[in-house]
């Protein structure tokens, strides 16, 4: 049977991504085709993703490789191109692109879009020369991509095509004063850094990485470039075409937090009660390294933000002891946010871990070896999504590699300290389970709240959380970078934030409000929410008394809001009434400050300091 015969043989899409991930891509677009079809037989789509391009090469000849991607992850997808050449006229309020309304918007762009000098050598400058090059360069770029970002385009995406031959100094490249190399870094990494400073909702695709992926060979078709403008083999067409449907996956579907590892023959080779501490495989030789290599990668998921948790049938005793003490073990006891190691049926305990961790199941991605279990997973938990470990060691320290639930389109401190957080919040469970606290434990945590208003630089995290907060969250309303960063330059909006920090640590930001200044006597609580990792700590309400009285410090009189009700966001329901709000009917409310005060400060366990930005 051939590599197409077995894709074609899969009966789910799971199986049909764990084989593409080992690098069974379709050889042409006719290939690609026929594997679209076959997913969308596997499984109808369930969502929908609507992509949009600016090129100035050929771009609807991706077609069948972005359809087969989005069918491989029961997606369908809708695609718009725009008129060959760089078309700033889409870049206007009523173009074709802006009525399409795509999630995602794609800049497709050479080098010589950016200064006519890029096409000849760059290194015949010199060092000066080429510097001054890389300023207007990026400054012209910097001039396209923010008359896209005026309009309403979603997520945009921008991508700058490699050279199709190699650096102009050839093998002396890498070491050249004048480097080509060197300077395309340079270049790249200046337009990174603005993008994720100054462009809300965007992202550099670096084509450059996909190249070194796939192979200078495998990725340039020099006779479609020649013939037809369109530059990629199919190699390359699928890997570019993977990646952009895991933006959009990673935009329309529920974010990945929780990434729960199996023990024996997922993190290590063998059982470890059969085989003893010394006898798995976890080392420096095959097949160890395999799960060595496996382990590090998982410690690169985690500074995505994941959150790392352990469901295991084994003996305790015999995780702990690898966990701590075998030499080539890589994920110690303090990754783990919470295990579960022990003999009960998974599905019950990811069920637990999720009551423990606070967060609902379609955030959780379980690994296992074996297809009991993960069958046992797929047909009790099916909003879990479960990635079975290839059987071929070989393959498995690649294996999470094209999840696209676990790629990320913007990082935050929050992101990058979540394990520690979660550890914080293990040692307040053990201070309020203790004997010896009584009432007094809220006010034993030395709790500070700090609240800001219109802070740009808290504009990710807050977009961050209006994708990810089901529970707490009265309207469940999303708004992306953008539209946040719209709410803070606005005179009639007010965009407040919070973090608690205590004894054990601080949470980060994990609470916002949006507020609408509907006259000056009036607003409206248009969202509310907060991380459940704070709940039971009367956060919710010293937040909301403080806007209060913020909001009566500027002649607010009157506060409307609303609860809008979703299958997860039941914890709330009663938010507004406990709140002191007046119930209108059809899950509106109203609150009258004047009849009403707010709760003053001290009848909170928690010290409050409030900062408003850009005088507000």
């Amino acid at each position: 049977m051939t590599d197409f015969e077995k894709l074609l043989s899969t009966q789910s899409l799971a199986q049909l991504r764990a084989e593409l991930s080992t690098g069974k891509a379709p050889a042409s677009p006719a290939h690609a085709q026929q594997l679209a079809a076959h997913a969308a037989r596997l499984a109808a789509p369930t969502h929908e993703l609507r992509i949009g391009f600016v090129h100035t090469y050929t771009s609807d000849l991706l077609d069948p490789w972005l359809g087969m991607a989005a069918a491989v992850q029961g997606t369908s997808i809708k695609i718009h191109h725009a008129p060959y050449g760089l078309a700033l006229q889409e870049a206007a309020p009523q173009s074709a692109l802006v009525q399409h309304k795509p999630q995602l918007t794609v800049l497709l762009l050479q080098r010589e879009d950016l200064h006519p000098a890029l096409a000849r050598p760059v290194t015949g400058l010199g060092v000066e020369g080429m510097a001054q090059l890389r300023s207007q360069a990026l400054q012209h770029l910097q001039e396209i991509v923010a008359r896209f970002r005026e309009q309403p385009v979603g997520h945009l995406v921008v991508s700058l095509l490699p050279r199709i031959a190699g650096p102009a100094l050839g093998l002396f490249d890498a070491q050249a004063e004048a480097s080509e190399g060197a300077w395309w870094s340079g270049l790249k990494a200046e337009l990174g850094q603005w993008l994720r400073t100054a462009v809300p909702s965007s992202l550099l695709l670096d084509l450059d990485e996909v190249l070194l992926q796939v192979g200078r060979t495998a990725f340039f078709d020099r006779r479609f470039w020649y013939s037809a403008r369109f530059p990629f083999a199919p190699a390359a067409a699928h890997e570019i075409s993977r990646r952009l449907v895991a933006i959009g996956i990673a935009l329309t579907t529920p974010k990945a937090k929780v990434l729960v590892l199996d023990a024996d023959n997922t993190l290590w080779g063998g059982v470890v009660g059969e085989d003893g501490f010394d006898g798995i495989k976890l080392g420096p030789d095959y097949p160890g390294n395999v799960y060595v290599d496996f382990q590090r990668r998982i410690l690169d998921f985690q500074q995505r933000g994941l959150i790392l948790a352990m469901c295991s049938k084994n003996n305790a005793a015999d995780v702990d002891q690898v966990l701590k003490e075998h030499p080539h073990q890589v994920l110690r006891d303090e990754r783990f946010a919470a295990r579960r190691v022990n003999w009960v049926p998974k599905p019950e305990n990811l069920v637990s871990l999720a009551k423990e961790l606070n967060l609902g199941l379609d955030a959780f991605i379980f690994v296992d070896d074996s297809d009991h279990e993960c069958a046992a997973v797929r047909h009790a938990l099916p909003q879990v999504e479960v990635i079975q470990v290839p059987s071929r060691p070989t393959e498995i320290a690649g294996c999470l590699d094209q999840v696209a639930r676990l790629e990320v389109l913007s990082l935050t401190a929050e992101d990058l300290s979540k394990t520690e957080m979660y550890a914080q919040e293990r040692r307040r469970r053990e201070l309020m389970d203790s004997a010896d606290t009584g009432g007094d434990y809220l006010q034993r945590l030395g709790m500070k709240m700090s609240i800001r208003v219109d802070v740009p630089a808290n504009v990710p995290r807050l977009a961050q959380l209006t994708q990810k907060t089901n529970q707490f969250n009265l309207t469940t309303r999303r708004y992306d970078e953008q539209q946040i960063q719209s709410f803070q330059r606005a005179e009639d909006w007010l965009v407040a934030d919070f973090s608690l920090a205590d004894t054990f640590g601080d949470s980060g930001v994990v609470g916002l409000a949006l507020i609408n200044l509907t006259t000056p006597q009036s607003a409206r609580l248009d969202s509310f929410m907060m991380s459940c990792r704070v709940i039971g700590r009367e956060a919710e309400g010293a937040f909301l008394h403080t806007l209060f009285r913020h909001l009566a410090e500027r002649g607010v009189q009157e506060v409307s809001a609303e609860y809008l009700p979703t299958a997860k966001n039941d914890l709330v329901k009663n938010f507004l009434p406990d709140q002191g709000f007046e119930p209108l009917g059809d899950g509106k409310y109203r609150r009258d400050l004047a009849k009403s005060p707010p709760r003053v400060e001290s009848e909170f366990p928690i010290e409050i300091l409030l900062t408003a930005g850009g005088g507000r």
